[in-house]
């Protein structure tokens, strides 16, 4: 009960945050009756819309084969299209639930049921394709954003800091990323054996460490893993480059690409449901700082995106409830012979 209560008062919390958050994103709106007119003059332009879709189902597609890799990594060999279904009811739940960590929960429980024997195995593929898809996502951004000098057309000052400060944020956790596998190496661990034995003997600090060092010795599954998550993020972040261009707006990829690894971090944080309002806000903010796109086709398009998104978490409930039926209904049963 008391559980339960909680779940509810976060999830209340978080429509809060949703409420809050798009209301400010939608405040900086001059004229909001044309939001509802950016959304059919998208209409209009269905290659884009049909691009954006396929965008979207393609980064469902590489979402899937990244953490296929990284299960094969663990000895774990399942059929990809099956994969791509945990993925695709990770997507559902990421959309309807209190945040992203139920969509995982449903991935590692669904697989669990299927393995029982590879827990800790697949709790650790689940986290380690969290840390490879930062990887990517920091990436493309050190990439589009410095490698192409993107960033430094920012407008004003606050941009700029603000594009310093997520350098500074996703180059540390890359240096955190490598330090981490580097101390879950035999040689490490050894080492810190010797000097904490009672920790390093507990047996999560064995288990966890000899699953994170697997990928280290499977180095080019890893690396293939890394591969899969480039396409997987570019296509992802792209959806929202077929929105722009959906509403005729001439926003260049690199820009795109430069800003939505800062706007899908802002996005993750768990103040509201999916990462309505903070993603729309942030959108906003950064690429009128590198494009001078105005407010409300900045919102219209941030929310365009998210509906492509959205698509698919949608389809993955139709796969959830076709699933739930097929498993609910008994199996036809032959003529009875007795009779």
């Amino acid at each position: 009960m008391a559980s339960r209560t909680k779940i509810v008062g976060i999830y209340l919390l978080k429509l809060v945050g949703t409420i809050i958050f798009l209301w400010w994103a939608l405040s900086q709106i001059e004229d909001k009756s044309l939001l509802l007119d950016h959304f059919y003059a998208a209409l209009k332009s269905p290659a884009w819309i049909a691009a954006g879709l396929g965008l979207s189902g393609a980064a469902i597609l590489f979402g899937a084969l990244r953490w296929h890799i990284l299960l094969r990594a663990q000895e774990i060999e399942v059929p990809f299209f099956y994969v791509v279904r945990l993925t695709l009811y990770g997507a559902l739940f990421n959309l309807v639930s209190i945040g992203a960590a139920a969509g995982d929960a449903a991935k590692i429980f669904c697989l669990i049921r299927r393995r029982p024997d590879k827990k800790v195995e697949i709790t650790m593929s689940v986290m380690v394709d969290h840390l490879v898809g930062f990887v990517a996502t920091s990436l493309i951004f050190l990439v589009f954003a410095w490698g192409l000098g993107t960033v430094t057309t920012a407008k004003d000052i606050g941009g700029q800091s603000s594009f310093m400060a997520a350098t500074f944020v996703l180059a540390g956790g890359l240096a955190f990323v490598a330090f981490n596998f580097f101390l879950c190496t035999p040689r490490m661990m050894a080492f810190a054996e010797r000097k904490l034995p009672r920790f390093i003997k507990q047996p999560w600090v064995q288990s966890t460490t000899k699953a994170i060092d697997v990928f280290r010795r499977n180095w080019k599954m890893s690396l293939s893993s890394l591969a899969a998550s480039l396409v997987l993020t570019s296509t992802f972040f792209l959806t929202f480059f077929a929105a722009l261009r959906s509403l005729g707006q001439d926003a260049s990829a690199p820009q795109v690409l430069s800003v939505m690894p800062l706007v899908d971090i802002m996005a993750s944080l768990p103040i509201s449901i999916s990462g309505l309002g903070v993603r729309e806000r942030t959108f906003d903010y950064l690429l009128n700082q590198l494009t001078g796109i105005p407010t409300g086709m900045a919102v219209a398009a941030s929310l365009i995106g998210f509906l492509f998104h959205s698509f698919w978490g949608f389809l993955g409930g139709l796969a959830f409830v076709t699933e739930a039926t097929r498993k609910s209904t008994p199996p036809s049963n032959a003529a009875d012979t007795d009779e």
